[in-house]
């Protein structure tokens, strides 16, 4: 069912980085993923953006605090381990150059990637995890979802496996409680004191 996104979410983020050196029995290096997704105020997450390329860590990097500063998130999670603690300095380095910060919340590092996915595909079953609808980077993602184990690339897989697992981390948009101006009848009473208490002059800018 086509739902439209709700207009209160809270921004989370996660990052899966590759080097340009492909990994033993593989021809081509991995990618290099960003995933955004925000939480509603019932905890369901949907997905409004991502970037994902093969690419040198220093570009991977310069996307990541580009997203930062588009989404404003609360919260952002990388895997631990030896990338994490090897580019952490570069990414706190560029978050600084570029003023646009968020924190990073190194989960620990899994060998078993379905492990990993487990707490998503869980939300994914339950039917809280939303994707834009005919959506490029969206039917990718999902594709690599099908697919995983036994595709070819599991970079974007990764990404949402560690939104998955910071699940726990997260807290639910809060939606703004707006109070109704009540019906009256013009120049009664009741409305003569609503006006008196409520109304009052608009400030104007230039």
């Amino acid at each position: 069912m086509r739902t439209p996104r709700p207009k209160s979410l809270r921004f989370y983020g996660a990052s899966d980085y590759a080097t340009m050196d492909p990994e033993k029995g593989k021809r081509e290096p991995d990618f290099s993923e960003h995933g955004v997704a925000g939480m509603d105020s019932k905890g369901d997450l949907w997905f409004v953006d991502w970037w994902g390329k093969q690419c040198e860590t220093d570009k991977a990097i310069s996307q990541f605090t580009r997203l930062v500063g588009l989404w404003k998130p609360i919260k952002w999670f990388n895997e631990g381990g030896l990338i994490d603690k090897s580019i952490g300095p570069a990414i706190r380095r560029d978050m600084r150059e570029k003023q646009k910060f968020v924190t990073i919340e190194s989960l620990p590092s899994l060998e078993d990637k379905a492990i990993k996915l487990q707490a998503f595909h869980a939300r994914v079953t339950a039917g809280t995890v939303h994707f834009p609808y005919r959506c490029k980077w969206a039917d990718e993602v999902i594709e690599q979802l099908i697919k995983f184990p036994a595709g070819r690339w599991d970079d974007k897989c990764d990404v949402c496996g560690l939104l998955g697992r910071g699940i726990d981390l997260m807290y639910d948009a809060v939606v703004s409680q707006h109070t109704a101006k009540p019906l009256l009848i013009p120049f009664t009473e009741k409305w003569l004191e609503w006006n008196e208490r409520n109304q009052r002059p608009a400030v104007r800018y230039f």
